[in-house]
């Protein structure tokens, strides 16, 4: 641990792992072996695997935008679930990855997301996905192993993007997306970006 991490009461935190200076890790948070934990990122109500980079300013583990609409205003939806970063995950800097509702958000063996991305509450990233800087994935998406989005692709909520999926960036996917697309653009129903064809 660099000088002023804080690891908080029953954290557990494995051999070859680094807590940078800021870092805070919370209550009965759990990081694998030979990971990094960058200035000041937070990791709270999280299992972290082995060999993860979370680099500065990353926050794990707060609670997802849930709110009921009532006669007085908004009331809070209790958020009760974890974020699960399997091993050899890398997240850049400033992002974040909301906890689960009632299961767990899971972030999947060997993604890598970029500096400045949102993850919603309950989205399961699938193995080995590129999620680009700026993107938004609202809560309960699903996304299979070997999904590409590019740069500020916004996805609506409960949608499923198949395996080896490619979004363009600047794109808002609306609807469900098959294995092995390649789409982009802003209408409601998305079309054949090319990638090059």
């Amino acid at each position: 641990m660099e000088p002023g991490a804080i690891v908080g009461p029953d954290a557990q935190i494995g051999q070859g792992t680094t807590i940078a200076s800021g870092a805070v890790v919370g209550f009965r948070v759990h990081i694998g072996r030979d990971s990094y934990i960058g200035p000041n990122a937070c990791v709270t109500h999280a299992l972290i695997g082995n060999r993860v980079i979370l680099h500065a300013g990353v926050a794990i583990g707060q609670d997802g935008f849930g709110f009921a609409m009532g006669r007085e205003g908004h009331m809070k939806v209790p958020q009760i679930g974890r974020v699960v970063v399997q091993d050899d995950v890398e997240i850049g800097a400033n992002s974040t990855v909301d906890r689960g509702a009632l299961r767990d958000t899971i972030i999947g063996e060997g993604t890598k997301i970029d500096n400045l991305v949102q993850i919603g509450h309950n989205v399961i990233v699938g193995r080995h996905c590129i999620i680009v800087s700026q993107t938004g994935i609202s809560g309960s998406s699903e996304l299979g192993d070997f999904v590409a989005l590019g740069g500020q692709v916004g996805l609506v909520g409960h949608l499923k993007i198949g395996a080896g999926a490619q979004i363009a960036a600047s794109s808002n996917v609306r609807g469900d997306v098959p294995a092995g697309a390649r789409w982009g653009g802003t209408r409601p129903s998305l079309s054949g970006c090319g990638f090059g064809s």
